[in-house]
């Protein structure tokens, strides 16, 4: 790790945005191919190995092969057609997927695009957005695995020249990569296992999907926190949930919880950004905060 320049590429990155988002942000690298396939970010391998699958893991909103699917095998079928081919690309999202979307996750992930000339492969990635705390290190990770199935397939170059495009970049390190949290995924029958009265560790399982939640401020699903609550409030006869959890206290403030995921879901819906949003997000991640302080953990 000490010696992975890839490291020291992002951890460089970070440093550019201590005053603040940038624009039409540009972000370039150069490493030989014998030295790509050593550069591996260790703790964004498994993120990165399932933006890169089809099949999106299920705390995934979606996978970046979801939209690009083939287009690996077009970029290395293209190169050895043609090795200075315009079309060694591929592209994750059309109009289509853009129009009329919303709030609705798509990718920020925009293209990748090869060519070689000489002994280089030259690659641009597009993106409309990025967020250079812990996004980009797994975008990176990301894109040296598909570097390094590129060479597997047209092993023809020595030296990989990488530039990095992102039309609005910013660092937020309240975020979490954008991922599923399990409030948001697990079942009825699911969240009862986790916090029953008889469970493991119930308050420890409410805690880390609260914080879960309240990291994933990027994608506000209103529905969350409400039906955690419809289920807490739910009699079930022959089961208890953890006493804790359906006490007055704690459902008042989870009542809190859900009003200042509504503002700050409505805000969204109208600016992605702005000292609006981001006093929400605050106070939504404060009341999210206020409940795991109830956990007494």
């Amino acid at each position: 790790m000490s010696n992975n320049r890839l490291y020291e590429l992002h951890r460089d990155a970070v440093a550019q945005f201590e005053s603040g988002h940038r624009f039409n942000w540009i972000l370039e690298f150069d490493c030989s191919v014998s030295e790509l396939r050593e550069l591996v970010i260790i703790e964004a391998r498994d993120d990165a190995m399932g933006w890169r699958s089809e099949n999106p893991p299920k705390d995934f909103y979606f996978s970046h092969a979801q939209y690009y699917r083939d287009g690996v095998k077009h970029i290395v079928d293209e190169l050895k057609a043609k090795s200075t081919s315009n079309r060694a690309l591929y592209s994750l999202i059309s109009q289509s997927d853009i129009s009329g979307s919303g709030d609705r996750p798509i990718p920020s992930f925009l293209t990748l695009q090869c060519q070689i000339e000489g002994e280089t492969l030259h690659c641009t990635c597009c993106f409309r957005a990025l967020e250079v705390s812990s996004f980009l290190k797994t975008n990176l990770e990301e894109i040296r695995q598909t570097l390094v199935e590129i060479y597997d397939g047209v092993p023809t170059f020595k030296k990989i020249n990488l530039v990095i495009f992102a039309f609005h970049a910013y660092k937020d390190v309240t975020r979490s990569p954008l991922k599923r949290p399990k409030l948001d995924y697990l079942c009825q029958a699911e969240l009862m296992q986790r916090l029953a009265e008889k469970a493991v560790a119930p308050e420890r399982s409410m805690d880390e999907m609260l914080e879960e939640l309240g990291r994933a401020v990027t994608s506000v699903d209103p529905n969350c926190l409400s039906n955690l609550k419809k289920l807490l409030e739910t009699n079930i006869p022959g089961f208890a949930f953890h006493k804790g959890f359906n006490a007055p206290q704690f459902l008042m403030q989870l009542g809190r919880a859900i009003d200042a995921e509504k503002i700050l879901g409505g805000l969204r819906s109208k600016a992605s950004r702005g000292e609006g949003v981001d006093t929400a997000a605050a106070n939504y991640q404060r009341e999210i905060g206020k409940l795991r302080e109830m956990l007494n953990l």
